[in-house]
């Protein structure tokens, strides 16, 4: 199985070549943001609806390496870290992600992407069990160059886990140093 892999691994390289010594850096980033979320129990309304509702917002710290470009020049691979805080609650969560570049024009570009996240849940309460999860996560942003090397960006990621409870929608605005 593991020269299976490594023939697979080895035989893409040199496919891409040129596309592969691209991998390196693409830019650091810093953002803040709310989490929102479902937790507990939901309150039955009077009236029927789908769909679901949100009543919890978390604050939410986090950063992001952009490592560069991957297989063609609109696909950046970026591993990320956030930690989303509440009253008696802290997630940690390590992510990877592909974004695609699909707007790239006057200093600034639009993204979306897909990628996998583990999320370590860490209650404060002496009767909270820790717990490590996993998720698929789809961000869409926006950044933009202010200077040849600094700008700003915004983000929408949902992050989609085994249950409800554990999904959520974050926005994020932060600053990015680096070209892209």
């Amino acid at each position: 199985m593991r020269h299976a892999f490594l023939a697979v691994a080895f035989g893409l390289l040199s496919v891409f070549p040129s596309k592969v010594d691209a991998l390196g850096f693409g830019g650091i980033g810093a953002s803040v943001g709310l989490d929102l979320s479902q937790s507990g129990t939901m309150i039955p309304s009077s009236y029927s609806s789908s769909g679901t509702a949100f009543n919890s917002a978390r604050f939410a710290v986090g950063g992001f390496l952009n490592m560069g470009e991957v297989i063609t020049t609109n696909l950046d691979l970026v591993a990320g870290f956030d930690a989303v805080v509440e009253s008696d609650l802290r997630i940690y969560s390590i992510n990877t992600e592909v974004r695609y570049k699909f707007f790239n024009k006057n200093k600034a570009i639009g993204y979306v992407g897909a990628g996998i996240g583990i999320h370590l849940f860490r209650p404060e309460a002496e009767t909270g069990a820790d717990e490590t999860k996993g998720s698929l996560n789809i961000p869409i942003g926006y950044q933009k160059l202010m200077r040849s090397d600094f700008g700003w960006f915004t983000e929408m990621k949902l992050v989609i886990a085994d249950s409800q409870n554990d999904s959520s929608f974050r926005f994020s605005l932060g600053l990015v140093l680096g070209t892209f």
